[in-house]
């Protein structure tokens, strides 16, 4: 009797070896399609004894859902052995088509394309079962990528979607795999975690170091340059810093001609309103310096900017961040706070008490500091982080200060996550299995 064998979709290579078919592909690399998947890697196969042939899907999908834009979504599987694409064989038996890999191939599987937020996208895989570890990465429109490492193992089969579920940005399960923004390589950035302000979920990335005229301070415990609030350069542009602890000096040796300010004081103040003590910009409680009056942003470009007083109100929540005196050796001896993220393994920054500049005269002794925040208070102050630190005790608090001080800046980035209405979709299998995380 006649037999029909039949694979689709079309596979050039592909040849009748007995039952099976050999020379198959499984596409490594799949094109992300909104609420679909791949059809070229919808590997499906028909055995007939006449021309009517149905075809039976080979392979399963996993569905996710990321909540924000990528560049591309990897499966990954941790054990060389489980292959998740490549060349394979497709045999038929018990009525349903079944895959085998020859040696050699993929363990990972990337979709790649326009992959838009709120979106549902399959990845096409084969039926097997994960068992020494996986995962499943996002890299976003920026670079940065971040990833969901299975503690469970998982087990894909033919025929059957298993979802995945949504994936934020702003979720701590995720880890985080920073990339260069702006200015500033990955290993000068610190992811803090998680929080949320106002509807919405940050997740906060601090730079390691102070702000310059130049862009970072070379070490996390240098002083970096002070700023008068919305001047996007300091007026000191030069000092030499002699002393460690509580003998600490800095003395001003250059200045910035080309504005004449050789003071930090009213005369040399951003936005001042004519003759006056008193700015006429950003004059209300609770107003955000504009991007083009951010020293963050105008320096280090990309998304950079001067943490808003929201920002420094949520670092300095003790449920979730852990403020600590340090002077120890790997801060080379200098007065600050360590900061740590309970929500982060590897969340930590210094910041270092730099003191201030007040007119012409530098003030440092290792006692005090404060870091500007973006955030306007009224027509004459702005909020800052007020750091103190003495020998049997010390604290942290928000002030207000008048804008014309120079303050240190550490900058920060967000990743905001949108809550845009999600996309409704339509599946394509008529069952689906959530995979369990927990």
């Amino acid at each position: 009797s006649n037999s029909y064998t039949a694979v689709y979709p079309y596979q050039e290579n592909a040849s009748l070896s007995g039952d099976d078919v050999t020379n198959v592909t499984l596409p490594a690399i799949q094109y992300a399609r909104d609420n679909s998947f791949d059809k070229k890697a919808a590997l499906m196969m028909a055995k007939s004894t006449n021309t009517t042939l149905v075809f039976k899907n080979a392979v399963g999908y996993v569905k996710v859902k990321p909540r924000f834009a990528c560049s591309k979504i990897v499966l990954q599987a941790v054990n060389p052995t489980e292959y998740l694409a490549g060349k394979c064989t497709l045999s038929y038996g018990d009525g349903k088509p079944s895959i085998a890999f020859t040696p050699e191939q993929s363990t990972s599987i990337t979709l790649s394309g326009n992959i838009t937020a709120n979106t549902a996208y399959y990845i096409a895989v084969p039926a097997v079962t994960l068992s020494a570890g996986w995962s499943i990465s996002f890299t976003d429109t920026t670079g940065d990528v971040y990833t969901r490492t299975g503690s469970n193992n998982i087990t894909f089969k033919r025929n059957t979607i298993i979802n995945l579920g949504e994936f934020s940005r702003t979720d701590n399960k995720l880890k985080l795999t920073l990339s260069k923004n702006g200015e500033v390589p990955a290993d000068k950035q610190v992811d803090m975690g998680v929080f949320t302000i106002g509807d919405k979920n940050y997740r906060v990335i601090f730079a390691t170091s102070n702000l310059t005229k130049d862009g970072l301070a070379e070490n996390e415990y240098d002083f970096g340059d002070y700023f008068a609030w919305g001047a996007t350069e300091p007026w000191c542009t030069q000092y030499s810093r002699t002393g460690t602890g509580y003998d600490v000096k800095v003395s001003p040796t250059a200045w910035d001609n080309t504005k004449n300010a050789k003071v930090y004081y009213y005369t040399t103040l951003p936005f001042r309103d004519g003759n006056n003590w008193y700015c006429n910009q950003y004059i209300n409680d609770g107003e955000k310096l504009a991007m083009e009056h951010d020293a963050a942003r105008q320096i280090l470009k990309g998304d950079w900017q001067i943490p808003t007083k929201e920002i420094w109100d949520k670092l300095c929540e003790t449920s979730n961040y852990e403020w600590t005196k340090s002077s120890k050796a790997e801060y080379n001896g200098y007065n600050g706070y360590q900061v740590k993220s309970k929500k982060s393994e590897t969340g930590t920054i210094f910041l270092p008490v730099t003191g201030e500049f007040y007119n012409s005269w530098p003030s440092c002794d290792g006692t005090y500091g404060s870091y500007w925040s973006g955030t306007a208070n009224s027509k004459d102050a702005a909020y800052s982080l007020y750091l103190y630190f003495y020998y049997d005790g010390g604290y942290t608090q928000i002030s207000k200060k008048d804008r014309y001080f120079g303050y240190s800046v550490r900058p920060v980035r967000l990743v905001v996550e949108s809550f845009a209405d999600p996309v409704a979709t339509t599946e394509r299998y008529d069952y689906e299995n959530d995979f369990k995380w927990e």
